[in-house]
């Protein structure tokens, strides 16, 4: 017996495990099911033959209380899309016992919005292949589908910002075609957006082939915005020109250039009459400051006038007499020669000045182009009774660029300085201009006076266009002075003269430079 015993109570235990185990594996099924519906699905679902709702397993992380809908069909619960034909077409696949995957639907919530949910199902049938029902699982993406519908409606904002800008918007591939456009490039250009779509610039660039665009994206590698000026040609054949902006940046791992280009024709046209009104002012201001120095001209000329008729008394008398002196004669002669040459050079360059367009860029002494304003002004100076010093550095090194204008700024300078000091009855009215090269091969001048100075409220104003503090003033004249400095890539500026007055600089590069 108790062999027997020993014998059975291992066959008692072993029974007892093997009814165990069927109910753990089910416990087990049922957890991994759990599982696997609680971290990918947001729902388990079966439908009956009938397509109604028979089991729902629910994850815990929905958003909201998930709602029974056991005993209806999908559509008897109150939806807001698909519209009609939408369920049409998903009750045939579901009639047709038919395995679907996606398909999207939207419930009303009680606040007003919609809660969007993806369904997949599946076919069940049983052993003799009867069609039992689906097995399902589903998603709520109502934050996928407001994401999607933001992105859209962005993407429509942005497409409606693109096509209503004034600008030509094209993006381009790494090679140089056309990936899109807007429609200010269709109407500008006169091509269709199929048209562009595909070509390269070349089509409409005059200028660009592919080793342009080949250099172009060299620049652009480095990083920053490119800016250049183009020419492009409508379909018909009419050019015009272009400030084109290009920056490259990266879309899902490829390189596209986006291109901005602006249409500068009107630019170009008001650049071109504000050149022209300059020069006309340019013009004005000189023909002005000449009128101030009319005395000086009269008196500059009439000295080798006078010269000119002395020495040629002179050489009448040598040649008259019974024994005619020759080399005396001959020296008057030379005389006559000479002054003849200074009175021609006197009127020559009072002609440059009056003149609308400059001569050509020469090198320019700056030293003798100041000397030679000085002595057109002396008079003007003799007038005022203001006195001149002149500190000219000696080895001056030479500027290039245009004699009569740099000239015109000395006599500008010269003449405000003179009405400055129009006002000052003590300590006497005194000018002195200097010249210097200072170590960055620039040839700096100096006018100074010592008129009441500069009010420091001003100053800032002084070189702007119509500003003026005289009550006859045009206002154009330092501007002018500016403009011309600056041409010459060299600057204009002003400070307080010591221990009274003020003084006007500007520099301009020499040609060592």
């Amino acid at each position: 017996m108790i062999m027997q015993h020993a014998i059975e109570v291992p066959s008692v235990a072993l029974d007892s495990n093997e009814c165990k185990r069927p109910e753990e594996a089910l416990r087990e099924s049922e957890e991994r099911f759990r599982t696997l519906v609680q971290f990918s699905f947001d729902v388990y679902w079966e439908t009956d033959a009938e397509h109604r709702f028979i089991r729902q397993e629910f994850a815990e992380t929905l958003p909201e209380p998930p709602v029974s809908e056991i005993g209806r069909t999908r559509w008897e619960i109150p939806y807001l899309e698909p519209d009609a034909d939408g369920w049409r077409k998903h009750r045939e696949i579901l009639d047709a016992h038919l395995p679907f995957r996606d398909f999207e639907l939207a419930r009303p919530m009680p606040d007003g919005g919609k809660r969007y949910i993806s369904v997949s199902g599946l076919p069940i049938f049983d052993k003799t292949g009867n069609f039992v029902g689906y097995r399902g699982v589903g998603r709520h993406i109502t934050e996928r589908k407001r994401a999607e519908q933001a992105l859209i409606e962005s993407e429509a904002r942005f497409r409606t910002f693109v096509d209503h800008a004034t600008d030509t918007f094209m993006l381009h591939s790494e090679d140089g075609h056309v990936l899109d456009v807007n429609r200010n490039a269709c109407e500008s250009l006169g091509y269709s957006r199929t048209e562009l779509v595909g070509a390269t610039a070349a089509l409409f660039d005059l200028e660009m082939d592919e080793a342009t665009w080949r250099r172009k994206r060299e620049r652009l590698k480095a990083g920053g915005i490119a800016t250049l000026e183009r020419r492009y040609c409508r379909k018909d054949g009419t050019v015009f020109p272009v400030e084109v902006r290009m920056r490259e940046f990266c879309e899902v791992g490829q390189s596209r250039i986006i291109c901005l280009s602006r249409d500068i024709t009107e630019r170009k046209r008001t650049a071109e009459t504000f050149r022209e009104m300059q020069a006309e002012l340019t013009h004005a201001n000189r023909a002005a400051a000449m009128g101030q120095v009319t005395a000086s001209v009269t008196h500059e000329l009439s000295q080798p006038i006078t010269a000119v008729l002395c020495n040629a008394e002179a050489a009448l008398n040598w040649l008259g007499t019974q024994s005619p002196n020759f080399e005396k004669a001959q020296q008057a002669l030379v005389s006559i020669v000479a002054e003849a040459k200074r009175g021609g050079e006197i009127i020559s360059w009072i002609r440059s000045l009056i003149k609308k367009a400059p001569a050509p860029k020469e090198s320019v002494d700056v030293n003798g182009a100041i000397l030679d304003v000085i002595t057109i002004a002396r008079s003007e100076l003799l007038k005022h009774d203001v006195s001149i010093q002149t500190d000219l550095a000696p080895g001056l090194p030479l500027v290039k660029g245009y004699r009569v204008q740099l000239q015109q700024v000395v006599l500008n300078l010269i003449l405000n300085a003179i009405e400055a000091m129009n006002c000052v009855d003590v300590g006497g009215r005194e000018l002195r201009i200097s010249t210097a090269a200072d170590t960055s091969n620039l040839v700096v001048v100096a006018v100074r006076d010592t008129g009441p100075g500069l009010d420091v409220a001003i100053v800032d104003r002084l070189f702007e266009p119509f500003y003026t503090t005289k009550p006859d003033g045009t206002g154009m004249g330092l501007s002018i002075c500016q403009s011309i400095i600056e041409a010459h890539g060299g600057r204009l500026w002003t400070g307080a003269n010591e221990p009274r007055g003020a003084v006007f600089h500007f520099s301009l590069p020499s040609q060592q430079g």
